[in-house]
């Protein structure tokens, strides 16, 4: 058997305009402001799975349908939503929650926020798709409301008609595209919960940050320890700016160690046979007719002068 346990995931509060002359009153008309916010957390939680699990194509069976948010009660006298969500335990399990995707993705929704009232950049985990879907999050505001989210402390992440202006500008300014590079890894950082960041010199000069999952984790950090004598050669997604420069790594694919100074295997290169027959044809014939016949067995009498096998 199981049984269900709540766990508080953010609190929205309602400001300015009508929320402020009708205080304690919230119209059914936000009703969709919630309903986006619950769109835009599902997409990020979604995105950040596949960032922690670059092996797998497919999002887990019912992924979705597994995360369950709702309301239990409405603060009396206040305009705050309290959002929670429910998880499904055995019986004789303990009644921990322990946090995933979804708390993640709540974290970079405020982070978000944050950084375009602070005028900073974007979170480097922030998947560019997720940028539109804030188009449609608060067009039942008027100009003077807003939303405060309670996601971090002694910070309060806001969302209004300007934060989505900024917001949704930001947009033009990157894109994603695949990547393949070689660099020396400087930095890494192991996350809480799962994986964590480093940072790669490419031989531009460029310091990259990006992310790895627990499975590359051992990778990363021996790369580091030898970043003297190794380099890391990566393939997977980056994001770019709109100038073509590589913001950021958001995913690995594959990547191998290099020793400094080798000289990379190069696949399309052609065989040297090929080049060999190639620079023989353009030899006049009369110069090939001066090649000695019996080179093979005089080798050393035309290199270095000694005596012919055959006495001559």
């Amino acid at each position: 058997m199981a049984r269900r346990i709540q766990h508080p995931l953010r609190e929205l509060r309602f400001t300015g305009g009508r929320f402020e002359e009708n205080t304690g009153w919230l119209d059914l008309d936000i009703l969709p402001e919630l309903l986006m916010y619950q769109k835009i957390l599902l997409e990020t939680a979604k995105e950040e799975w596949r960032r922690r699990n670059p092996d797998r194509e497919r999002l887990p069976p019912g992924f979705e349908k597994s995360i369950v948010l709702g309301i239990h009660h409405i603060k009396a006298g206040s305009l705050v939503v309290p959002i929670e969500r429910i998880i499904e335990v055995d019986d004789d399990a303990m009644p921990l929650y322990v946090e995933d995707e979804v708390d993640e993705a709540a974290r970079l929704i405020d982070e978000t926020l944050l950084a375009i009232d602070e005028d900073v950049l974007l979170p480097q985990r922030l998947p560019s798709r997720i940028l539109p879907l804030f188009e449609d999050w608060g067009k039942t505001l008027a100009p003077d409301e807003g939303i405060v989210l309670n996601g971090q402390a002694g910070r309060t992440p806001r969302f209004d008609a300007g934060v989505r202006e900024r917001l949704l500008s930001r947009k033009h300014e990157c894109y994603e595209d695949a990547i393949d590079l070689v660099g020396e890894v400087r930095a890494a950082e192991l996350r809480a919960h799962e994986g964590g960041s480093f940072t790669i010199l490419l031989a531009n000069g460029d310091a990259v940050s990006g992310f790895f999952t627990d499975e590359q984790e051992e990778e990363i950090t021996e790369a580091l320890h030898e970043h003297r004598q190794v380099r890391l050669k990566i393939k997977g997604v980056g994001e770019f700016e709109a100038s073509g420069r590589l913001r950021k790594i958001l995913r690995i694919d594959h990547f191998e160690e290099r020793s400094v100074g080798e000289i990379p295997f190069d696949q399309h290169a052609r065989p040297i046979w090929e080049v060999i027959a190639e620079i023989g044809q353009s030899v006049p014939e009369e110069d090939w007719n001066k090649v000695p016949t019996d080179i093979a067995e005089n080798l050393h009498h035309y290199l270095y002068g000694d005596p012919r096998e055959d006495g001559r």
